[in-house]
């Protein structure tokens, strides 16, 4: 399964460096191309870091509090869902419930490239999860 970017959406994301991208990919286990298409890359990795999420947990940290509360009531109540929480999680309990996924990231994956781009995806992955 593939999504669609909207171009508000893509016009945030275009901004991610490939590098980034690339990293992000491989550590889904997806093959990029020789000749890179960023939207479509991001496109494809979406449902699978999505997956990821509902296996493991959202790593967040207090610093992506911020992002979460600029999400609105349905992003929100999609990101509460993907953590195993209600829908009417407040934002501290998304916070740390992230956390505990967040140390266990710290120990098994440090610098885990999907992570670190899960506050810039946060709208877009609320969307789709929804």
């Amino acid at each position: 399964m593939t999504i669609a970017l909207t171009e508000d959406e893509w016009t945030v994301l275009r901004r991610i460096p490939e590098t980034d991208l690339v990293d992000a990919a491989a550590d889904l286990s997806m093959l990029t191309p020789e000749s890179l298409d960023a939207r479509a890359l991001l496109e494809d990795m979406i449902p699978l870091i999505i997956h990821r999420l509902r296996d493991e947990g959202l790593p967040l940290s207090k610093y992506d509090r911020d992002d979460l509360e600029a999400l609105s009531t349905s992003e929100r109540a999609s990101v509460a869902r993907l953590q195993g929480l209600k829908p009417n999680a407040s934002v501290s309990a998304m916070v740390k419930a992230g956390q505990k996924v967040y140390k266990t990231y710290l120990k098994t994956r440090p610098g885990n490239p999907v992570a670190l781009l899960l506050p810039t995806l946060l709208p877009v992955i609320a969307r789709v999860a929804e």
